[in-house]
């Protein structure tokens, strides 16, 4: 079994119990717990499910603290504002798209595209709405592609949802160095950018700049003092800070 088809299994796993162990996932799908820990980290980096000792919870069995479920609910209610008349939507891969993407309300007149595996899975098996998948060579580490660059020159998106894995008022920050193209393509395609900067994700490991915070229209964060520390970074006009 290749991992990207036990990554699929043990999510489908989570599904039915929100919470399993290390020991159980490598009895079900019959290979060894050192296996199971692999999948696990690279499954939790990608955010699609959380790690804990011992085993994994899936996301919605509210493992995170209740005050972060707050403020990425805050974050998700702030981003659905801007979706408007919005048809035509690109989202990130990350959990956080996932989380948006499960509350736009879809229609068959709406087409979401994305590159992440995940929130394509989700948009064909419970949304109406049309769905473009755009490929290229798949992460494992996110089950997103982003190696399709050429497929964007003849796309044009109405909105983009960005939520990126690191990020600091120096920009956006990947430890893969060909997203650059990808990123910067991508937003050159869209009407509309909308950056979701999660206080959680601040100045977290990244080695290569992808792009600086200025490429979104809009961006919407919980950081603490926002407007003091991207002052001089972000257009004032283009910031978006939660207040509390």
């Amino acid at each position: 079994m290749i991992p990207a088809e036990r990554h699929q299994h043990i999510l489908d796993a989570l599904t039915d119990e929100s919470c399993l162990s290390f020991a159980a996932l490598a009895d079900r799908l019959r290979v060894s717990v050192m296996t199971i820990r692999r999948d696990v980290a690279e499954l939790s980096a990608s955010g699609a499910l959380i790690a804990v000792r011992g085993g994994v919870k899936s996301l919605a069995s509210g493992a995170r603290s209740r005050d972060g479920v707050t403020e990425s609910r805050s974050l998700l209610h702030v981003a659905l504002s801007y979706l408007k008349e919005s048809r035509v939507i690109f989202l990130d891969s990350g959990a956080l798209c996932r989380q948006l993407a499960q509350q736009i309300p879809w229609t068959t007149a709406m087409t979401a595209v994305t590159n992440d595996f995940l929130i394509a899975r989700d948009i064909l098996r419970d949304t109406p709405a049309q769905l473009f998948f755009i490929g290229g060579e798949l992460s494992r580490s996110d089950h997103s592609g982003y190696k399709s660059l050429e497929s964007l020159g003849s796309l044009s998106f109405e909105l983009l949802y960005l939520s990126p894995m690191s990020w600091s008022e120096r920009g956006v920050w990947h430890h893969d160095e060909h997203r650059q193209r990808w990123y910067r393509a991508l937003a050159a395609a869209s009407r509309r950018t909308v950056l979701l900067a999660d206080s959680c994700r601040y100045d977290q490991s990244g080695l290569f700049h992808l792009y600086s915070l200025n490429i979104a229209d809009v961006v919407i964060t919980n950081f603490p003092a926002a407007e003091r520390v991207l002052q001089g970074y972000v257009d004032p006009l283009k910031l978006h800070p939660l207040r509390d």
